[in-house]
């Protein structure tokens, strides 16, 4: 123990005074050494600390690939990310603040260009359209399936190129529907047809972290193939740096300034509201939001847009026959109160946010 050590070095300075006693570890266990100069228990120290900062670095991996992003002003990608957000801040770089606002300004310092494809696939206009899947993996085959389908028509999705270098250890290849875009082995673009080996029958990656950080690159790759095909601007328009200012004849995009309705907006899951908006504050007003309630249970997500067509809606499901309404905007809430009142003997009831307090506060006092 610490006494016993104390002990031991004392004894040795005493009786042995031409030699130098230093503890040091060895793997899991500590020694009491003895050095015949001075220099030989610096040189020990200077490899015990060497070990130590080793150990450190492997430690903050992951801190570095992060502080890399943030001196870059690179986008931060995630799919239905908030949780994953407040457990990264609060891993590596403090303590949750106290409030909403005050975990904003705190991530926006460090991360100001947020996307979440979850929310990407969900309300953008061109996007929600498609109909695409709720769960990560679902959406990535959905969405290398529908280029697929509709590459080389007009309007359809830029051309892309995928290569995966997996790191040391790890094996991770694209998942089976996006092997139709792969590189060869020689670095260059396979042959049509010719995609990269399968993986064994059977294995599934996804919900491991490298494997559905992977799944969500390749999806928000393909969401921005599909928005600049439908918009006709060639990937040579975009700049995945910070915003900037640019001369009149500048033609290339940033990311914010290519998706400015849903930069730093994080999709919410059963939650009202059911956007957070890291940048600004009007997640928190919900005269935008109406219950839909008593609707046939076997409707679904497209049946229910096409009550409020042509308006885009957002969708937050509570049970098969209610859901949340959002609108997008003041003059699209209005919109959906017009259609509903056009709507003779409508299956369902529809009420805002303010009426629904207030029946359940008479519910309460009932």
């Amino acid at each position: 123990n610490a006494f016993q050590r104390l002990l031991m070095h004392t004894v040795i300075a005493q009786e042995f005074p031409q030699v130098y006693s230093h503890s040091a570890r060895r793997g899991t266990e500590r020694f009491l050494c003895v050095y015949k100069s001075q220099a030989e228990v610096y040189d020990e120290q200077l490899s015990s600390l060497e070990q130590e900062m080793q150990a450190i670095d492997l430690e903050v991996g992951a801190r570095s690939i992060l502080d890399e992003i943030t001196r870059g002003h690179k986008p931060l990608v995630g799919h239905n990310c908030f949780y994953d957000f407040l457990h990264l801040y609060q891993t590596f770089y403090g303590d949750l603040p106290d409030s909403i606002q005050e975990f904003k300004s705190a991530w926006l310092q460090l991360f100001p260009q947020t996307l979440d494809t979850k929310y990407l696939a969900e309300a953008h206009e061109l996007l929600v359209g498609l109909q695409p899947p709720a769960t990560l993996k679902g959406l990535c085959d959905f969405m290398v399936q529908n280029a697929a389908s509709t590459q080389g028509s007009p309007g359809g999705p830029n051309p892309i190129t995928v290569e995966v270098n997996s790191l040391a250890g790890m094996d991770y290849r694209l998942p089976a529907a996006g092997r139709a875009v792969a590189l060869g082995s020689d670095g260059l673009p396979a042959p049509p047809g010719q995609v990269a080996e399968p993986p064994e029958e059977g294995t599934d990656a996804s919900h491991e972290a490298g494997y559905d950080a992977l799944m969500t690159s390749l999806v928000l790759v393909q969401q921005l193939s599909h928005i600049l095909g439908k918009k006709r601007l060639p990937w040579s328009q975009m700049d995945f740096g910070p915003p900037r200012k640019r001369s009149s004849d500048d033609v290339t995009r940033c990311l914010a300034e290519t998706l400015p309705l849903s930069m730093n907006r994080i999709r919410l899951v059963r939650a009202q509201p059911n956007v957070v908006n890291l940048s600004g504050r009007d997640e928190a007003d919900m005269s935008r939001h109406f219950l839909m309630s008593g609707y046939p249970p076997s409707w679904k997500k497209w049946d229910l847009m096409k009550v409020w067509s042509p308006l885009w809606v957002g969708l937050s499901y509570i049970d098969d026959s209610s859901c949340w309404v959002i609108a997008r905007n003041e003059a699209d809430a209005a919109n959906i109160q017009k259609i509903f009142r056009m709507i003779e003997d409508p299956q369902f009831g529809l009420c805002s946010y303010d009426e629904y307090k207030a029946k359940q506060a008479s519910a309460i006092a009932s």
